[in-house]
């Protein structure tokens, strides 16, 4: 009662409470960690942050954040992105099983020995069977086909002189006797023959042939075929019962002169008739 009662207990704040042991004071606080979920654009963010940086194209600051929480990433970037890859880019694969480097070299050998197989029977004569005497020998084959081809090509080139050497001098011999300078008249089959050139290699023919000379047309052709003449236009016109024939030949070197060529034309007629 005293206590309570005395001067000195008045209406005073109660002293705090003791602190507690020193084996208190040495525990440290914890911290701890309540999870929570993260929003899916900062971990886009990151992405598209690193792929910029791989490909060069980041220019923000050090340290920096390219994105936040509240902003969105346009559909545009994200593609582009995505598109955004290193390294080779995937071709045309073909269908089925790729066949590796030890396939394709035995393919290439069968390929090659077939191919020499073909070589082998072409060529008549070989007289090893090793792979390079057979290449010398197919050589050898070709380089005689081609020399008996140019003989044979010589020898109708003389052959074909020849045979119009023998028709000029027939041709002259009978215009000599008939005595036409400028046309030539056959009176068998009452054909005229006017030829004149046209340029180097080239000759303008008319042939004139009489209401009783039969097929006409057919004559002249068989007779420039027979002498080798290459055709570049005819015409045939019937006025009258005489028929009229222009035609325009390519002529050889052994017949470019008009005579020449006149006589070897009446000659084939006559024979065509």
């Amino acid at each position: 009662m005293d206590e309570l009662l005395s001067p000195c207990s008045s209406f005073l704040p109660p002293p705090p409470p003791p602190q507690l042991a020193t084996a208190d004071e040495n525990h440290h606080e914890v911290l701890e960690f309540t999870s929570c979920e993260v929003p899916e654009q900062w971990l886009l963010g990151d992405v598209v942050a690193a792929a910029k940086s791989e490909e060069g194209d980041y220019l923000g600051p050090e340290g920096s954040s390219s994105l936040s929480p509240d902003t969105e990433l346009p559909p545009a970037s994200l593609q582009a992105s995505a598109k955004k890859r290193r390294g080779r880019k995937p071709g045309p694969r073909p269908e089925g099983p790729t066949p590796s480097h030890v396939e394709a070299e035995r393919q290439r050998r069968e390929k090659l020995n077939r191919r020499f197989c073909d070589l082998r029977a072409g060529v008549p004569t070989v007289s090893r069977m090793d792979r390079t005497s057979l290449l010398a020998d197919a050589a050898a084959y070709i380089a005689e086909l081609r020399s008996r081809v140019a003989q044979l090509e010589d020898e109708g080139r003389q052959a074909a002189a020849s045979r119009w050497d023998w028709e000029v001098s027939n041709a002259s011999a009978s215009s000599s006797r008939s005595g036409h300078a400028g046309s030539m008249h056959h009176p068998a089959c009452d054909d005229v023959v006017e030829v004149r050139m046209v340029g180097k290699d080239a000759a303008a023919v008319r042939v004139t042939s009489a209401g009783g000379a039969p097929h006409a047309p057919a004559r002249l052709m068989g007779a420039l075929r027979s002498l080798e003449l290459q055709v570049q236009h005819a015409c045939v016109n019937c006025v009258e019962g005489v028929t009229v024939q222009d035609v325009v030949v390519d002529v050889p070197a052994a017949l470019q002169d008009d005579g020449v060529l006149q006589c070897a034309l009446l000659q084939r007629l006559r024979d065509n008739s």
